[in-house]
Order: structure tokens, then sequence, then C-alpha cells
């Protein structure tokens, strides 16, 4: 692995490199401004992983590969609140200045932010996306997003979240769930019709959970150790919810009022 060094919480990586290896500037809390040369084509998973005072970053137009299957690059990059793909780049954009990293030709967001607002062209929040974000709070999943991907806002400060209908998968597991230790989140709402496995297992501040219509299954793994006051289903949806969770938590469970339909 190259060797970099960090003057006066600069980056200095010299021109002529054309890749950022893999824990290159892992945990450099001193890491306050990055210019990566133009000569960079690859970027390694955890190449920035804690880098907490890093607050913007500026993808080359010549970068071609930023590895994240294993883990986000900028994960843990809690301070970061702009990041731009420079114009030019056939593979990734920031398309709208949405503030995050876009695989162009497959509209998944890899990286984002605590200014993060994702494009309604997105179809999927890569896995880690958002991981370790503590200063987001609060963010949009348009309906075009149709997946979520392993520990894409893990670690993120949100404090709510609304999952749409229109998402078709959520990569769950017992190790890697989308909101991993969110320890501020408070409220959940699932729209989606989906079996949800260990979602919003590992959240300790989770009060209110929304469910939409028509959703099969509720892993039982993700009420253990929670403090729930209330789980909110539509309206004559409680017998339907009461087959699919816990008993330990059917008397949280409240119907909403029906939905007026609109007048004609």
């Amino acid at each position: 692995m190259a060797e970099y060094e960090v003057k006066d919480g600069v980056a200095v990586i010299p021109e002529g490199t054309t890749e950022i290896g893999a824990y290159a500037f892992e945990g450099c809390k001193d890491l306050t401004s990055l210019v990566i040369p133009d000569s960079v084509k690859d970027i390694y998973q955890y190449a920035f992983n804690g880098c907490t005072s890093l607050t913007s970053i500026v993808i080359p137009a010549a970068t071609s590969n930023i590895f994240y299957e294993i883990q986000n690059p900028f994960a843990g990059c809690s301070g970061l609140t702009s990041i731009k793909v420079s114009e030019g780049n056939k593979y990734y954009d920031s398309r709208n200045d949405c503030n995050a990293i876009i695989d162009t030709a497959n509209n998944v967001l890899l990286s984002g932010c605590s200014t993060t607002v994702i494009p309604d062209s997105v179809t999927e929040i890569g896995g880690f996306a958002f991981d370790g974000c503590t200063k987001l709070t609060n963010i949009v999943i348009p309906d075009s997003v149709t997946k979520i991907g392993r520990n894409s806002f893990a670690r993120s400060g949100l404090k709510e979240i609304t999952i749409p209908r229109t998402v078709k998968k959520i990569d769950c597991s017992a190790y890697q769930q989308p909101f991993e230790k969110c320890n501020e989140l408070k409220s959940i709402t699932i729209l989606c019709p989906i079996i949800i496995g260990r979602l919003f297992y590992d959240c300790p501040a989770l009060e209110t959970i929304t469910l939409g219509t028509g959703i099969k299954k509720i892993d039982a793994a993700n009420f253990k150790g929670l403090n729930l006051k209330v789980i909110n289903v539509p309206a004559k949806k409680a017998d339907y919810y009461k087959q699919r969770l816990p008993e330990s938590v059917h008397h949280l469970i409240v119907e909403l009022p029906a939905e007026k339909k609109a007048k004609k």
C-alpha cells in the first residue's frame, strides 16, 4: 500500500497516482481537505473510512472504479457536507447537485452524506452508502427506489425514515442490517409489502413503527430489546398483523383511521 502524507490537514496525493488503496487514510481524523489527482482511476474500500473531519470530496473525471462491495471508501466520514463527481466522468455522477456518488449506468447511489438529496432517478441505495453518517438526521427515499442495500444507513444519525411502497428488496442478514446501530432512530414507516428481515434490529431508541398494507412477515428478532410505544397499522388490519407479529407486541398495535377517498 502506498504511503501518503497529511500536512496541515491536507492530504498530499502525488500527481500520477493511479489508485488510492484500501485503508490508505483510514481513521485519519486530522484530514480536513483532500484533492484527488486526475490520474486516479481506482479508489478502494475503507480508503477514507473514519476520516471524521473531512468536509468535501471531488471525484475526478478519470476515476472508473470505486470499490464499495465490502465497505464504502468514505464510510464514517461524518463531517462530509459536499460530494461532487467531476463533469466528464463516464462511470459516476452527482446529478442534480445531490451531494452523492451515483453509479451512472445502474442508477445506484453508492455514497452519500448529511446533505444528500436522493434524486428520483435512483433505483437502489447501495450497501454502506450512508454508513457512519452521524449527522444525517432525515432523508427522503423517493418512489423510484426498489432496493435498499445492507448497512446502507448503519450507524447514521437518522431520527425517522419512511420506506416507500416501491421497494421490493431490502438486504438484511444476522450481521448486516440497513439500520444497524441507528441509536437515534425513533420512528420507522414501512409501506412496502415484502418480507421484513432484521430491518430495525439494534435500534434502541425506536418508539414508533408504522406498517403499510400487506407486509407478509416481520422477523421476531426485530423486537428484542426495544422499548416500543406503538405499532400503527392500517384500518381493519389489526388481526392481520397479530398473525404476523410476536404476541409480546400485540398490545401495542393501533389501527389508524381509514383513508378518505378523494371525491371525483
